[in-house]
């Protein structure tokens, strides 16, 4: 099944909802960190699966004097990105409907590239990295953004729901031919494939801090009506009730550069 057929099954509002309600769900924290990992102003960064241009947004706002490339195989999202954008970011932003296993981009092109939850979604992840080392400059750095099942939704106390929703969402993906337990995999992806100085880091989205209301899933009544989802969506939320609950979910940063 395509992700275009999953949104359109859906409703496409709703992932708009979900995507943004992601990128922007702590972004200052992520934003630090791409300081941290080497990402100025000036660089010209590509965004691997850009989708709706929500981050590419937060990029060109937080890297002023930066410009992005978006870069999806998704001409719907692409199209709907274009029109949020380009407006006030015309000069700063363009948008390429290609894909970052086999792209149409040149050789030893971009400052950065930055990919946030596309790895785990991708068939042939070293496909991705052998073009994204294709594309980086001598010198140039990879971020790649991402989870590991393993080490997502820790909650005290200890919620075997929440537990069973992530193994669901594991198996979901699975049949995606994608990877929820990319992240144990990344950083020796990237040393066979020759990236230089890796690192790993983290960022942490705790309930306690972002407050317990971010983490709660939204219910409109069409899922509150559903067998399926309705009773288990709500006790989800009803977790986040408990006046000692609290939750914490880590976003891995992988990192490396390619060798002058």
């Amino acid at each position: 099944m395509a992700y275009s057929e999953i949104y359109k099954k859906i409703g496409f509002q709703r992932e708009l909802n979900r995507l943004q309600k992601q990128a922007y769900f702590g972004y200052d924290r992520e934003i630090k960190m791409l300081r941290n990992l080497g990402v100025e102003d000036e660089n010209l960064i590509l965004e691997v699966g850009s989708g709706p241009g929500f981050y590419t947004k937060i990029l060109l706002d937080n890297f002023n004097n930066s410009e992005v490339v978006s870069l999806d195989n998704d001409e719907t999202l692409l199209n709907f990105a274009l029109k949020m954008l380009n407006k006030d970011y015309s000069n700063r932003v363009s948008f390429m409907n290609d894909d970052i296993t086999n792209s149409s981009m040149p050789n030893d092109y971009f400052d950065i590239v930055v990919a946030r939850f596309v790895f785990q979604h991708l068939q042939d992840p070293i496909k991705a990295l052998k073009e994204i080392y294709r594309i980086l400059k001598p010198g140039g750095k990879v971020i790649i953004i991402d989870v590991d099942s393993e080490l997502w939704g820790l909650t005290y106390p200890k919620n075997n729901l929440i537990n069973q929703l992530n193994s669901s969402l594991s198996k979901f993906q699975s049949s995606l031919n994608g990877n929820r337990e990319i992240g144990r995999s990344l950083l020796t992806l990237m040393k066979l494939l020759k990236f230089k100085n890796l690192n790993i880091e983290a960022v942490i989205n705790h309930s306690d801090i972002l407050g317990k209301e971010n983490f709660k899933y939204n219910l409109d009544k069409e899922l509150e009506k559903d067998p399926r989802f309705g009773n288990i969506l709500k006790e989800y939320n009803d977790f986040f009730n408990l006046n000692y609950s609290s939750i914490m979910i880590l976003k891995l940063f992988f990192y490396g550069e390619k060798p002058i």
